[in-house]
């Protein structure tokens, strides 16, 4: 299975309700049409501040071949054109998912975090810092949900190498655990192996 994380800004004349409406009204409906799609979810921002991201596309396909001939075909192209129309920005990731942690509760609120590794770091050694020492700072977080980081492992360089997501029941919760002290030893850390960083507090809506 291969994951696609399509990273979204809205065009400046859109404001944020109307770029909502659109990707969960017309946009959706032409995604949905795409052939092979094993999963989709579309987690928009929930945060006041105006960040470089208003929200996170995610589509699942059996193989990395089966999602270039998904788009590919008609439907396909549409659907990424129609995005295209809408956005004056979009970062694509294939990646890896690990996940860390899951209860099982379908959490709808998350922290989604892109990093960009260190310029001494490799691929396999930001993998390596990630899995074994940062992933387990994370797991004692208060009334989380679900952990899963997101990897790019293979390809060109694009402008982050991993994803974090870190998912709560309410958003209620979500901000009170991650604005909390105990936290920023975490960001700390994230900060000391990464020279850019993108975060997106988010809803996540399941399409397929």
């Amino acid at each position: 299975m291969i994951r696609l994380m399509s990273f979204l800004k809205r065009r400046a004349d859109l404001d944020r309700p109307a770029f909502f409406r659109w990707w969960l009204g017309d946009h959706r409906k032409l995604v949905v049409k795409i052939p092979n799609i094993r999963r989709y979810t579309i987690s928009h921002a929930t945060d006041t501040e105006d960040g470089p991201f208003d929200g996170l596309a995610e589509l699942w396909f059996e193989s990395a071949e089966a999602a270039r001939a998904a788009f590919a075909t008609p439907a396909g192209q549409a659907g990424r054109a129609d995005a295209e129309a809408h956005v004056s920005r979009m970062e694509r990731l294939p990646v890896v998912e690990y996940p860390c942690l899951d209860k099982g509760t379908s959490p709808r609120f998350k922290l989604v975090a892109a990093l960009k590794r260190r310029a001494d770091m490799d691929r396999p050694a930001f993998k390596s810092w990630w899995l074994e020492r940062h992933a387990p700072m994370v797991l004692p977080f208060p009334s989380l949900a679900r952990y899963q980081v997101n990897l790019v492992e293979e390809g060109e360089e694009t402008f982050a190498d991993g994803v974090a997501e870190v998912c709560f029941d309410d958003l209620a919760t979500l901000m009170r655990v991650m604005t909390s002290a105990p936290v920023r030893a975490v960001q700390e850390d994230s900060h000391a192996h990464t020279v850019a960083r993108y975060r997106l507090y988010a809803e996540e809506h399941r399409i397929i």
